[in-house]
């Protein structure tokens, strides 16, 4: 059995060794990556950096699970988010597979000479300052001189017999930037290119698993809808989400809690965690936030009056809901077509004590019965609802209960 560490609530960054849960998920991650790429998605707060965080820590200090240690996988997290372009994007993955090389070896002196013959230069040195897929010469050859660098990479892991994972996370993110910039030709060629080469690039061992706070098919609806995109490029990939804590995860965060200071009785301790764990419904960021209310406001005591009271702040109190501002923020942000009556049909669920039917929704919300349907489905892909499905029809309800008593307190 594992044993609890001091681990002081936070809802930042925790250290790669200090993150806890997520083996089941990381499981069945490496399951699939052995046989080809994924797709992580989930709003943010959702812990997917921190799940994939430890995935490269387990990958690359040889702690996974016995059963894949013969795939020899190592990996490689690259945030996009905020990347201008797509020489930017290169110039970041060349950089990080040489920081790399402490771990695993990758040559990229074929990428060297390769970008020297397109120059006319005797020397690149691809690992300097001064080399930079964005400087004039090189504008017109990033294709390539992408292309190289990555069947480097293969080449070297044919040779070891290894899986290199390599983690674009906010991919989808710094795609919609790119969208709205009007940079349209970038993002389809971008996309285009990914699956053209991902294909080729996992018979040598090259395994990519795009991430991101809104769904690649966020993406690809909209590119669909204004450019007449017809290209599948993450059809074969696996798609995944990211889980709550399961009860006894989230009691083994607690229980590193309770040793940065707090105080609790522990006859009642079992109970006391069965209680904050559905309050929040076992999504560590808001289990993190709500021990931070007990530290500021009820001085680290920990029982089910300070929980109840803390629980009731970050509903209510403003200062303690940015993270829920997200749940409006990407109405508009991604589907400002439909945003106000998207937000009708929140506020109509958030209401109701049961998930709702959906001829119920489709007679009480004013637009067509099709588009009611639609946003339906919409809003499930895009996690604010889970759909189920009887002999008396489809039904609808929040994803998670702190979501849905946000929305209506706050909105409805």
């Amino acid at each position: 059995m594992k044993e609890f560490f001091p681990l002081t609530p936070s809802t930042g960054t925790l250290k790669d060794e200090q993150i806890i849960g997520r083996e089941k998920e990381i499981y069945n991650i490496l399951r699939a990556l052995s046989v080809q790429s994924i797709t992580l998605e989930e709003m943010r707060r959702m812990g997917k950096t921190l799940l994939l965080k430890k995935l490269v820590y387990l990958c690359n200090h040889n702690k996974v699970p016995d059963q894949f240690k013969k795939e020899n996988f190592k990996a490689i997290y690259f945030s996009l988010q905020g990347q201008q372009n797509l020489g930017e994007v290169i110039d970041k993955l060349i950089q990080g597979f040489n920081g790399f090389k402490k771990w695993y070896k990758i040559d990229l002196a074929k990428t060297g000479e390769f970008i020297a013959k397109l120059v006319s230069s005797i020397k690149v040195d691809v690992y300097g300052a001064e080399f930079s897929v964005n400087l004039p010469e090189y504008q017109r050859s990033w294709k390539k001189i992408f292309f190289q660098t990555l069947e480097n990479v293969g080449e070297n892991l044919q040779k070891d017999n290894s899986k290199l994972i390599l983690i674009l996370d906010e991919l989808p993110i710094m795609l919609w930037e790119w969208y709205q910039a009007g940079r349209h030709a970038e993002v389809t060629e971008f996309l285009d290119i990914l699956r053209e080469r991902r294909q080729e690039l996992e018979n040598k061992g090259l395994r990519f698993v795009y991430c991101g706070s809104i769904g690649i098919k966020v993406i690809l609806q909209t590119l669909r809808r204004t450019l007449n995109y017809t290209g599948e490029p993450t059809n074969d990939m696996r798609e995944f989400n990211v889980t709550p804590f399961s009860e006894e995860e989230s009691s083994f965060l607690m229980e590193c809690y309770l040793l940065s200071g707090y105080t609790i009785d522990t006859r009642k301790k079992a109970e006391i965690f069965k209680l904050i764990h559905e309050l929040c419904d076992g999504l560590p960021f808001y289990i993190a936030h709500l021990f931070l209310i007990i530290q500021s406001e009820f001085n680290l005591e920990v029982n089910e009056d300070n929980i109840r009271k803390s629980h009731h702040l970050i509903l209510n109190d403003s200062s303690y809901q940015k993270a829920f501002k997200q749940l409006t923020e990407r109405l508009v942000i991604y589907y400002k077509d439909d945003s106000k009556l998207m937000s009708k049909v929140l506020s109509l669920i958030s209401r109701a004590d049961h998930p709702v039917p959906e001829s119920e929704i489709i007679t009480q919300i004013d637009a067509e019965d099709e588009k009611i349907k639609n946003i339906l489905e919409i809003l499930t892909e895009d996690h604010y609802f889970i759909k189920t499905a009887g002999s008396d029809g489809r039904k609808y309800g929040f994803k998670y209960k702190i979501f849905k008593e946000w929305w209506r307190i706050n909105k409805a």
